[in-house]
């Protein structure tokens, strides 16, 4: 018989959309599941809409956490009351393809692998694209691929070590919670997500498998990421903000100046992970690397509050604290002399556009 797969699900006032999520996990052409609901006290119609779906299917169980926990409590939560021999994620405004858990079943038994992963699909709205087709990502597979034991004629990509120091150099992410399945009884090794993230919950969890664990990469899209209305990303367009041209609103800069602070939580992480490493080569140039992601990102909120000279000079001297650019130097200086209007150089190195 097929090994039970349990599906842990978060989700937090999605009554309007959670259904397609459960609707792909119907059609999957693997049958041995189960689906495991948590809300995280949703106060929108979400218990009724789950109540529905179990009503009509038994392999779907609904459970709601006593207190907000957020994702990575939830999906502790989920993983707790897991049944299953085997554990799967996907997130309440997200899709699986029919093939997934037939595919990452197939590839755990082809490759022994002990954790599967697979690529996505972005949708934005009606248009969905996909990615991983450009030539920076296709170089990247390519390396990956004679660097790395392959299986399927390189359509799965499979690594025991060295993966850690590979996911630090690229400049793509190629692994996702949403696609992973792995063996239930790791969480004795590994433990639970770490609840104190509330942003990059996932990736710091994922990388607790990189170099401990046989993984294995499918390099085919398996899932439909969605950047939904109130995604904790996508509270607006982004790509149409720009500082010099357009008075962001307090709402607005609340959201960057938070998701930036979280984002910055999560890099230290990985940070004191890379210094603590038996696997990472060149700690030196990964910490680098890390460094210039954490001062880009108190640049950037330095830059934001240019017209309040006393806390954009405060963020502009941590940023220099990280790791000395010419562009926050040169930034400091212009601050110093009290000038608050844009410019086309400093601007590139904002980082507003990206996590």
């Amino acid at each position: 018989m097929e090994p039970l797969i349990s599906v842990v699900m978060p989700t937090y006032n999605r009554a309007q959309i959670i259904s397609g999520a459960i609707e792909s996990i119907l059609r999957q052409s693997y049958a041995n599941w189960e689906l495991i609901v948590v809300d995280d006290r949703s106060t929108d119609h979400t218990e009724e809409t789950i109540r529905e779906w179990t009503r009509k299917d038994a392999r779907i169980r609904y459970v709601c956490n006593e207190r907000e926990k957020g994702p990575g409590g939830a999906r502790n939560t989920g993983m707790l009351a897991a049944q299953g021999e085997y554990l799967a994620f996907l997130d309440s405004d997200d899709e699986w393809y029919p093939c997934h858990l037939t595919d990452s079943m197939r590839t755990h038994a082809l490759t022994k692998a002990d954790i599967s992963f697979a690529l996505w699909v972005e949708r934005h709205g009606d248009i969905i694209s996909y990615n991983f087709d450009n030539k920076v990502e296709r170089d990247l597979l390519h390396s990956m691929r004679t660097t790395f034991e392959t299986w399927n004629d390189g359509e799965t990509i499979v690594f025991e070590e060295g993966l850690f120091e590979a996911f630090l150099s690229h400049t793509r992410n190629f692994f996702q919670l949403n696609t992973m399945v792995f063996r239930r009884e790791l969480l004795d090794e590994v433990g639970l997500i770490n609840e104190h993230f509330y942003l990059g919950e996932d990736t710091t969890y994922l990388v607790r498998f990189f170099d401990n664990y046989r993984i294995a990469l499918q390099t085919k899209p398996h899932s439909v990421y969605r950047e939904s209305p109130d995604s904790l990303y996508f509270f607006c367009d982004r790509w149409q903000l720009d500082p010099d041209t357009i008075h962001l609103n307090e709402e607005i800069y609340k959201k960057i100046e938070g998701l930036s602070f979280k984002s910055i939580k999560v890099r230290e992480h990985i940070r004191d992970l890379v210094a603590r490493s038996d696997s990472v080569r060149n700690k030196a140039k990964q910490l680098s690397y890390i460094d210039i992601g954490i001062a880009s990102k108190y640049y950037t909120l330095s830059y934001l509050n240019r017209y309040d000279r006393k806390k954009a000079l405060r963020y502009c001297r941590q940023s220099l604290r990280c790791k000395v650019t010419i562009f926050n130097l040169s930034l400091f200086v212009k601050l110093l002399f009290s000038s608050k209007s844009g410019n086309v150089f400093l601007k590139k190195a904002l980082n507003i556009w990206y996590n």
